[in-house]
């Protein structure tokens, strides 16, 4: 084999690539996860409300859009066609929702809602396990699929073992980096949705759980308002 030096370019070769994807991964997942919020409770419930319409039950999902753009208590309802829109305000009433319409002759809808019960945030608690261990499993597979391909350079004589070894460490260490920022926001999201009901299900989330809640104070204290000092006051004393 033909002597190699030791270049940026034989190193990085894998581990560039490598280390690209993981951040790609977890940006993917804190694009998600920053999209969940606890009034998704109850616009599921809302999109799994059946509403007869000619003859025929259809999910409220199915023919309107819920949202809640501006408070989590007051969703809006966009029914797609007025056709549409008193067997939709009836149903909802039924349902023992409070309902009026946004404006007159509008298609939208504002329903007053409870919060969301314990039960129905635990099940997105739930789904943010799901979604954290995909994550673990998507960088798992970056490193194992990376390290197969360094293992495969050696032995064609593509790269030598000691830049293998060099590139294989960094890496495992963006690995370990990367996945344990990725545990720490599923946890943080999981505490921000849950809030009181919050509880260590996960075999790592006592690891995480002082960051999470450190992390919570400082942003608390940062959002506290800064009493100014009276100058007045000051000079008087």
């Amino acid at each position: 084999m033909a002597e190699q030096s030791l270049t940026p370019e034989n190193l990085e070769s894998y581990s560039t690539e490598a280390i690209s994807n993981f951040s790609k991964a977890i940006e993917d997942f804190a694009d998600v996860i920053t999209e969940i919020k606890s009034e998704d409770a109850n616009i599921a419930v809302f999109n799994s409300i059946f509403v007869m319409i000619d003859g025929r039950k259809r999910r409220l999902a199915d023919i309107a859009n819920v949202e809640a753009p501006d408070d989590p208590l007051n969703l809006e309802v966009m029914v797609y066609s007025k056709d549409n829109l008193e067997s939709v305000i009836n149903t909802i009433k039924e349902a023992g929702f409070p309902v009026k319409l946004k404006e007159k002759n509008s298609q939208f809808l504002i329903v007053k809602v409870p919060p969301p019960s314990r039960m129905q945030l635990e099940e997105i608690g739930d789904d943010l396990i799901r979604r954290t261990n995909s994550l673990v499993m998507r960088l798992t597979k970056i490193k194992t699929n990376t390290g197969l391909r360094i293992r495969a350079a050696v032995q064609n004589e593509f790269i030598e073992t000691k830049i293998a070894t060099l590139a294989t460490k960094k890496i495992d260490a963006s690995h370990l980096k990367i996945e344990s920022e990725g545990k720490f926001l599923g946890v943080l999201k999981r505490k921000q949705i849950l809030g009181s009901y919050f509880k260590s299900t996960e075999k790592d989330d006592e690891t995480f759980v002082k960051k999470v809640n450190l992390y919570l104070k400082l942003n608390e204290n940062l959002r506290q308002p800064v009493v100014k000092e009276d100058k007045n006051q000051n000079n008087q004393s």
